[in-house]
């Protein structure tokens, strides 16, 4: 929309969508979401590399979602469902914001144990073991749907998801190793990223 302003604004859930953005983004910047820029001990380091592989998947998924909408490649012309993503985005985004909030200083992109790590059950954590990385891949599918793209919604948000299961299997396996019967008590009541369900 940058050299077509009124035809970006012309969808109103794509309107919206920059004030949700704006607006979550504001939200963020407010609550208490410091977070750690330590590597941790006990690293899987492996996870830094993946991410510079995906990172540039991301970046173009970001670029040819509107491009695609401009000139109406796979997209949809249903209101429904840019809104349906609107809502997912705006959920997701929250989502995220809160989850870094309830883990504080310790929360890092590093798959890692922080200094003076405890386990978080606090937060969206009650219902989830995982909500940062559902966060993420809302964020993914929410805004794939605003643009109208299910296809790239399936494609973005099934990589990604993907790539989050890895975080999440080392995770875990850290995790059992440093909190033990309490992580494995607390495994058995939540689910990984859809509460109640998975």
């Amino acid at each position: 929309g940058w050299d077509d302003p009124r035809g970006f604004i012309a969808v109103a859930a794509r309107t919206a969508l920059l004030l949700v953005w704006l607006g979550l983004c504001w939200y963020g910047a407010r609550a208490n979401t410091r977070t750690s820029s330590a590597s941790g001990t006990n690293e899987i380091r492996k996870h830094r590399r993946v991410f510079w592989v995906v990172l540039p998947a991301l970046i173009g998924w970001f670029l040819y979602l509107p491009y695609a909408d401009r000139h109406q490649i796979a997209t949809s012309d249903s209101t429904a469902l840019r809104w349906l993503g609107l809502a997912l985005f705006g959920i997701a985004y929250w989502l995220r914001i809160e989850s870094i909030r309830a883990q504080g200083p310790q929360f890092s992109c590093a798959v890692a144990i922080q200094e003076q790590h405890r386990l978080t059950t606090n937060g969206p954590y009650r219902w989830m073991r995982h909500p940062a990385y559902a966060g993420v891949i809302g964020i993914i599918a929410g805004l794939s749907l605003v643009f109208g793209n299910l296809v790239a919604a399936a494609i973005m948000t099934g990589l990604v998801w993907i790539w989050m299961e890895t975080r999440i299997r080392d995770e875990e396996k850290l995790l059992l190793e440093e909190f033990g019967l309490e992580f494995s008590r607390y495994a058995r009541q939540t689910r990984k990223l859809i509460p109640f369900v998975y």
